[in-house]
């Protein structure tokens, strides 16, 4: 598996995965009905915008298997405004996932390094994230590579009431 920097060509393997990690990755955490919801074609929409205008300052990575399937991605930046009292880091992670069948083997730990590497070259000094707060898997993944749990906040998705807390980096690991 290579893990490579995100084109605007990827912006459709990139909808399909974060559309299928959600509802792999929370599963047994949102309704099946609030999963359901969730579109490709909306993603596709956001993922096209986004690639079409790149911050130099953000970093897209994806994931991909020999066959150039996407199977992963991570894309973080400088912290958004939203939340920021909360996350109260430089910068912020605003997507990880790795489709299920490509979990364990080393691939988030190098989308993760990658983009670390990217935010310290970018002058950045801690980066955070949110993750749901009943997800133990993601949540030992983060306290592995040095993220430390903070403050925690609910969020509405699709009709849902869910609870999310934060994980900061600082410094940045490299």
């Amino acid at each position: 598996m290579a893990v490579r920097d995100g084109l605007e060509s990827d912006a459709e393997g990139i909808a399909r995965v974060h559309v299928q990690g959600w509802r792999e990755s929370y599963k047994d955490f949102m309704s099946p009905d609030a999963l359901a919801g969730l579109s490709v074609e909306e993603r596709l929409s956001m993922w096209r915008s986004t690639l079409a205008k790149p911050d130099p300052r953000s970093k897209l990575l994806v994931a991909e298997m020999d066959c150039r399937e996407i199977v992963g991605f991570v894309c973080a930046g400088p912290a958004r405004a939203e939340g920021a009292e909360l996350l109260a880091t430089e910068a912020e992670f605003f997507a990880i996932y790795l489709l299920d069948r490509v979990k364990r083997q080393g691939l988030g730990r190098r989308l993760m390094a990658g983009v670390f590497s990217h935010l310290a070259g970018q002058g950045f000094r801690s980066a955070g994230l949110w993750v749901l707060k009943d997800n133990l898997p993601a949540r030992r993944f983060y306290e592995a590579l040095g993220g430390q749990a903070g403050p925690e906040q609910s969020f509405d998705v699709r009709g849902q009431r869910l609870a999310e807390i934060v994980y900061r980096f600082e410094p940045i690991p490299h």
